[in-house]
C-alpha cells in the first residue's frame, strides 16, 4: 500500500463504520444492532483481535496516535530504552554536535469519553521487530531496557508509522574524542507531537553530556522538551515520572 494511503492520525468519530490501514495493520469499527461497536485489528502475522465499545449514544469518538514503545510485549523495563545506532557517532574533545536520529513508536487507540478524558484502549506496534528487550550492563546487575536499532536521519527520511524524529546534543567534556553506539535513558516523561491527517510525528530531544568521573568516562542523559512543539503539532502526553538526569555508567560505545 502507498504511504499516502494509511490513515492519519488524529480525532475519529464513528456513528457508522471506520476503516483504519496503517502499515502491517488494519483496523475495522463498525456499529451492530444492538448499539454495540465491534472492534476487528489484524497485524502482520495475520493475528486477529476483537473487542466490543457497548454505547448508548449511538457513537464513539477515538483517537489514533503515537504512544511511548513502553507496552509490547509486556511492562518490565521501568521505561528504559536502550537505542542501538546503526552508525557510531564519534564526537571531538571539548566540542558538542547535534544529531537526528529514529525513535521507536508503539500506536494507541484511546477511547475519548464524554467529559474529555481518554483511555487507552488498544496499543499495537507496526514493526513486531521492535518489541524486544536488552539489558544494559552485566548478567549480573545489569538493566533490563526496550530495544530497538536505529538510524541517523537526513532531512525526512524516517519510516513513518514505525519511527518518530529525535534530536540528540551530545557534549563531549572530555579532553579526548569519544565514538557513541549506543544511548540509554528513562523515556517515562517524553511526549509525542503528531500533525493530525498526517504521519508526522517528532518525540522530545535528548541532551548527553559526556564527562569524566572517578577515571571513568560517563554519559549524563536528561529529556529536552522538542523545540517545535508550538508549531500546530498536537500533543500526546502521559504521566509524567522523574525528569532528572540518567547516567550511563555501564559504556556507550
Amino acid at each position: 500500500m502507498e504511504k499516502n494511503a494509511y490513515s492519519g492520525f488524529g480525532q475519529y468519530e464513528i456513528s457508522d463504520k471506520l476503516e483504519l490501514r496503517l502499515p502491517k495493520t488494519e483496523i475495522n469499527i463498525g456499529i451492530k444492532e444492538d448499539n454495540r461497536f465491534s472492534y476487528y485489528r489484524k497485524n502482520s502475522e495475520d493475528q486477529e483481535i476483537r473487542k466490543s465499545i457497548p454505547q448508548s449514544s449511538g457513537k464513539i469518538k477515538i483517537e489514533l496516535c503515537p504512544i511511548l514503545p513502553m507496552n509490547l510485549p509486556a511492562k518490565k523495563t521501568n521505561d528504559l530504552i536502550f537505542l542501538r545506532l546503526a552508525e557510531s557517532i564519534f564526537v571531538e574533545k571539548k566540542s558538542t554536535v547535534g544529531v537526528l536520529i529514529q525513535f521507536p513508536m508503539e500506536i494507541g487507540i484511546y477511547i475519548i469519553n464524554q467529559d474529555g478524558t481518554k483511555d487507552l484502549f488498544d496499543c499495537f506496534t507496526c514493526e513486531p521487530m521492535h518489541s524486544r528487550f536488552a539489558l544494559y550492563g552485566t548478567p549480573e546487575n545489569g538493566k533490563l531496557c526496550m530495544y530497538s536499532k536505529v538510524k541517523l536521519l537526513e532531512k525526512n527520511d524516517v519510516d513513518p508509522y514505525v519511527f518518530a524524529r529525535m534530536k540528540v546534543d551530545i557534549t563531549n567534556n572530555l579532553n579526548e574524542g569519544k565514538l557513541i553506539g549506543k544511548l540509554v535513558f528513562p523515556i517515562g516523561s517524553h511526549n509525542f507531537y503528531y500533525s493530525e491527517g498526517s504521519s508526522e510525528v517528532h518525540v522530545d530531544d535528548i541532551e548527553a553530556t559526556l564527562k569524566q568521573e572517578s577515571k571513568t568516562s560517563l554519559i549524563d542523559i536528561k529529556r529536552k522538551g522538542y523545540v517545535n512543539k508550538g508549531t500546530g503539532l498536537k500533543l500526546v502526553s502521559y504521566l509524567a515520572t522523574d525528569d532528572g538526569i540518567y547516567t550511563m555508567d555501564k559504556g556507550f560505545d
